[in-house]
């Protein structure tokens, strides 16, 4: 017999960023937008968090977005755009809480 199981009871989809280490590093915010159009290919929980973050791809170029507030209308700033490379290493750097 299967029991029933709530949305709570299920475990989160989305990664959920540790604390901040110690000696971390600081990212640059903006909340100019310098992409129109992107497109997400990663992100941490909105469900049970404050602040949430996006890894976005647009024009060849990869950047964060942090959202923080209401998750309908949250305030938004984001990083400045890298290459692939370095911008895969800023997330799990992100990820690993050793920037924010």
């Amino acid at each position: 017999m299967i029991d029933q199981i709530s949305a709570w009871d299920m475990p989160c989809p989305a990664p959920h960023l540790p604390p901040l280490q110690k000696g971390s590093t600081p990212l640059g915010w903006h909340v100019v937008h310098r992409f129109a159009r992107y497109r997400v290919v990663a992100w941490t929980c909105h469900e049970h968090r404050e602040t949430w973050y996006e890894l976005c791809s647009a024009g060849g170029l990869v950047f964060v977005r942090r959202m923080t507030g209401d998750p309908m209308k949250p305030q938004i700033a984001q990083t400045d755009a890298w290459c692939e490379v370095e911008a895969r290493a800023v997330w799990v750097a992100l990820l690993s809480g050793r920037v924010r």
